[in-house]
């Protein structure tokens, strides 16, 4: 891992910048890595959200709260990999399924906690402020338990203290990566139900319509599509944060230099 070699300038970005360079990243450095673990973790879920619809008949209401209860930790994923990926120049999908291993349990643990967390802020449901702001809290329990290696609860307080005095600008940025998910899963239905089925096959919509009944594999296709761009946005809010707020540009720069100077002190050695 070269510290010095990160493929992003470390500096405080806007939302809009955050959001394009989510999207770039996804697209250029880390595509194919991407689709690798997408065939192996969000492929295995469309398919179980595709059954559970179209097999056992369940509602469309029941589906999406399956498909986000998959998405969740699925996320975590996405989140080791980028986490390498940043710093090195090529990541195999077997490390990246190694680490998030090695932090499952404290991750699951930490999933649900920030979850039970973020369901008694929804009881002030008739308020809007109050779940956002929870929503808010706990954003980064992801990269705090993954990549910092954070307990559990460490993770809550460690996401809870990266957005002290930040929360209105951590709710914003989750709320523009909600309209980006829309977006994806809207891409999706558009292009291939009403684009490919209906018009050009005109075989209708054997596969559910999101306008019409509440969801399709289609829409559900978007939605784990949009999954790595979640995690990746996501992150790389999180970098924007801890740059902020600890400087963690200038840190990584002096532990490159730290790192270069005690290789050359151990080429002269030997």
């Amino acid at each position: 891992m070269k510290l010095d070699a990160a493929r992003i300038v470390l500096r405080p970005r806007s939302m809009a910048e955050l959001l394009d360079l989510a999207l770039r990243f996804c697209s250029e450095p880390a595509a194919k890595l991407y689709a690798k673990l997408g065939a192996l973790t969000l492929l295995p879920a469309w398919l179980l959200c595709c059954a559970a619809a179209f097999l056992l008949d369940w509602s469309w209401v029941d589906v999406w709260l399956l498909a986000v209860a998959l998405a969740t930790p699925i996320q975590g994923v996405f989140t080791v990999a980028v986490g390498r990926k940043m710093f090195a120049e090529e990541v195999s999908v077997g490390e990246v399924l190694l680490q998030f291993w090695r932090r499952f349990f404290p991750y699951m643990g930490a999933l649900i906690v920030s979850r039970l967390f973020l369901g008694l802020g929804g009881l002030g449901f008739f308020t809007v402020i109050l779940p956002i702001w929870v929503w808010a809290r706990v954003a980064y329990v992801h990269e705090a338990c993954l990549l910092e290696q954070a307990s559990a609860v460490g993770s809550l307080t460690r996401a809870g203290n990266m957005i002290k005095g930040r929360a209105p600008g951590a709710a914003g940025m989750l709320l523009l990566m909600t309209l980006g998910v829309c977006a994806f899963v809207l891409s999706a239905e558009l292009l291939i139900n009403n684009g490919l089925l209906e018009f050009l096959l005109q075989v209708g919509t054997p596969l559910g319509s999101l306008f019409y009944s509440g969801g399709s594999a289609a829409a559900l296709f978007g939605f784990f599509l949009a999954v790595p761009f979640w995690s990746t946005a996501r992150f790389l809010s999180y970098i924007d944060q801890r740059t902020r707020l600890d400087g963690w540009d200038i840190q990584l720069r002096f532990m490159a230099i730290q790192a270069a100077d005690a290789d050359e002190h151990e080429r002269g050695a030997a």
